[in-house]
């Protein structure tokens, strides 16, 4: 049965007079940033090596791509209309979120819901309710971020380019030394004297006695394959993790103490930690890279758009001996 709205809808309301609030400026136009060509040969070459331009064009192919996406807008401010692209988006939610297609009148509730919004939404700002409201100002300034976020993933980095950022990025990167070892348990619950115990038991193992035959039981593993330190601080704590990394090799070493007890630790292999190539991390230094171009992008470009604007911070004069005074003064606790 289809919707007893179809697939395009048009809803006409009384009209009414708005006035758009001007936002002030400065009076003169923005001039050029200033910035020198060296030849007249490749202005436009130059050019579109800036990091702002290629946003400001990929931005504006953007805005291209989501008016094809929603359809153009039809007639005067007072009508709605709804597009089959968003109906089809509209059936697209509820099947991700109920796992099945919608019915003929689900539709047609999903259809009223959005029109109760856009109705809402749209008498709203007429009334200017989102006039001084933190939250509405939070949220569009939150939207025009996940553009520039969306614009920068666009971005694709030369191999120069990750290889410098690689190269000013180590840390991240590094893979830790790693550390295979076997431990044996003491508790120090259950033994008064766990370290007379642990050196028992040390020159038993270093006789050779099957360890499986020795200590007490625990909840975390007895073996690790190539354990990073981080990986073996989450177990046993970094004054455990910090003893392990110093231990000889194939020799039973110990006791070590963690906040679980006591251990005996028998080490078997070794890696040292290394910076891998860029070859085997690639996508996830360019992840990285995305994420710094991001932000530069995000930042670079509120600073053009400042640049339009005249800003006028009215503060309170304060003397000299006020301010003293204030830097003084301990901040009150909250109530």
């Amino acid at each position: 049965m289809p919707s007893r709205w179809g697939c395009r809808l048009r809803i006409w309301f009384r009209p009414r007079s708005r006035s758009a609030p001007g936002l002030r400026r400065s009076g003169t136009q923005r001039e050029s940033d200033g910035i020198g060509m060296p030849t007249p040969l490749n202005p436009l070459k130059k050019a579109l090596r800036e990091p702002l331009l290629q946003f400001l064009g990929m931005g504006a192919g953007l805005f291209v791509l989501f008016g094809l996406i929603n359809g153009p807008a039809e007639g005067p401010p007072n009508r709605i209309v709804v597009t089959n692209g968003q109906v089809e988006r509209m059936v697209a939610g509820f099947t991700r979120t109920w796992m099945r297609p919608p019915n003929s009148r689900e539709i047609d509730d999903l259809i009223d819901a959005y029109l109760r919004d856009e109705v809402y939404y749209r008498e709203a700002i007429a009334l200017g309710l989102d006039k001084g409201d933190a939250l509405v100002r939070r949220r569009m300034r939150q939207k025009l971020e996940f553009i520039l976020e969306d614009v920068s993933a666009l971005l694709d980095p030369s191999e120069e380019e990750l290889a410098a950022f690689l190269r000013a990025n180590v840390q991240p990167f590094r893979v830790q030394p790693q550390v295979s070892f076997r431990q044996v348990y003491l508790s120090q619950d259950e033994r008064p004297d766990v370290r007379a115990d642990a050196a028992e038991l040390l020159i038993r193992l270093r006789a050779g006695e099957n360890p499986d035959d020795l200590g007490d039981q625990i909840m975390v593993a007895e073996a690790f394959e190539l354990a990073s330190r981080s990986e073996i601080e989450r177990h046993f704590g970094e004054a455990f993790a910090r003893e392990v990394s110093e231990l000889p090799t194939g020799v039973w070493s110990g006791p070590l103490l963690s906040g679980l007890g006591a251990h005996l630790v028998l080490i078997s292999e070794r890696e040292d930690g290394r910076l891998p190539e860029l070859a085997e991390i690639r996508e996830e230094v360019k992840r990285d890279w995305l994420l710094e171009r991001g932000k530069e992008l995000k930042e670079s470009t509120f600073r053009k758009l400042l640049e339009d604007y005249d800003v006028v911070i009215d503060q309170p004069a304060r003397s000299p001996r006020s301010n003293e005074q204030l830097a003084a003064t301990p901040p009150k606790a909250a109530q």
